[in-house]
């Protein structure tokens, strides 16, 4: 409770030194009405027409859940590229690793605090940063949330549909092993949206195959190390599994690691999700079986293209719905590698 109550205050002081002069949104909400709900990302120009153009210099500010994942660089490489054509200027800043709640939400205030023009968060959970985006909505100033932590009283949340991800996961191995056979899932950190939805967009799925048995589902923490070590353990009591499918590309590694120590990269495949870089890379070398990614780049481009829009009284509907798409050795070669994050 005392934690509650410092937290509350801690937002309100925000809010007090930001309102009254912020002037984030001109004289519109940042915060419009829709009457839409969510709108797939391809149709948002066809809604809205053409990305306005800012009216005068803008200084935005991004808060990552942690620049350790080459899936947050890519989404920083995104909202720094896009920016950049639009000559804004953007202040990223991201917690050490992805759970630490405590220091993200004080890097959020912090940044909150410049008075950025607009606010772009990806949150570790759906309830951190709740006091800096209730103190940039009493300041007025549009706060986009990009993917994973769905985060209530944002402006918008960009970010693809994950129980989708999940179930095309399951369909995968349905497809690729037609006799059916065990599986295994490494799950995400306990308490992230995108995790519990994946999850259960997966054991969904594969409960409508009756081939497929999921005799294991263990929790890998979004940790390499952490994901091989319960790879590890599912494979000494279960070695005949046929694949195994992990919440993120960075734990789907240490299940191919594990897998390999096991000698059985012939036999089992090891589906990951997010589509970055490295996770291509193994895919092209017969590592990984696949991937389910979510474009993280684009996401990126996304987050600061609405921005404008609500900047531009634009109402946007509460979710933009961002794409994704099964990569696997058939297709690998048409993803390219978007450019690199440069830390400033």
């Amino acid at each position: 409770m005392i934690r509650k109550l410092a937290l509350f205050a801690s937002a309100s002081a925000v809010a007090i030194a930001l309102a009254g002069g912020a002037q984030a949104a001109g004289s519109c909400s940042a915060y419009p009405a829709s009457a839409m709900d969510r709108i797939e990302s391809t149709d948002v120009e066809a809604k809205f027409g053409p990305i306005p153009a800012p009216a005068k210099p803008l200084h935005f500010a991004y808060v990552a859940k942690t620049l350790i994942n080459e899936f947050w660089q890519d989404v920083a490489s995104g909202i720094q590229a896009e920016a950049g054509k639009y000559k804004i200027s953007v202040d990223i800043r991201a917690a050490k690793d992805e759970s630490s709640l405590v220091e993200q939400l004080n890097l959020a205030q912090t940044i909150l605090s410049k008075k950025p023009d607009a606010l772009l968060l990806s949150p570790q959970s759906d309830s951190d940063l709740v006091p800096a985006i209730e103190a940039a909505k009493a300041a007025n100033i549009p706060t986009i949330i990009i993917d994973d932590a769905r985060t209530d009283g944002a402006s918008v949340y960009v970010g693809t549909d994950q129980t989708a991800i999940g179930a095309k996961a399951a369909e995968y191995l349905h497809k690729l092993y037609a006799d059916g056979g065990k599986i295994a899932q490494i799950e995400g950190q306990a308490g992230s949206p995108n995790a519990r939805k994946r999850i259960q967009g997966f054991t969904e799925t594969v409960k409508k195959y009756p081939n497929l048995q999921l005799v294991a589902s263990q929790p890998g923490d979004w940790d390499r190390l952490t994901a091989m070590n319960a790879t590890s353990n599912i494979l000494r009591e279960h070695p005949d599994l046929i694949g195994i499918y992990a919440n993120n590309d960075g734990m789907a590694f240490g299940v191919f690691e594990a897998v390999s120590a096991a000698h059985k990269t012939g036999q089992i495949a090891v589906i990951g999700t997010d589509g970055i870089p490295e996770a291509k890379k193994s895919i092209a070398s017969n590592e990984m079986k696949a991937t389910v990614a979510e474009f993280p780049y684009d996401e990126g481009v996304l987050g600061v293209q609405m921005a404008l829009r609500l900047i531009a009284c634009q109402p946007v509907p509460p979710w933009v719905v961002s794409p994704q798409a099964v990569i696997d050795a058939a297709n690998v070669k048409d993803f390219q590698n978007p450019p690199a994050y440069k830390n400033q």
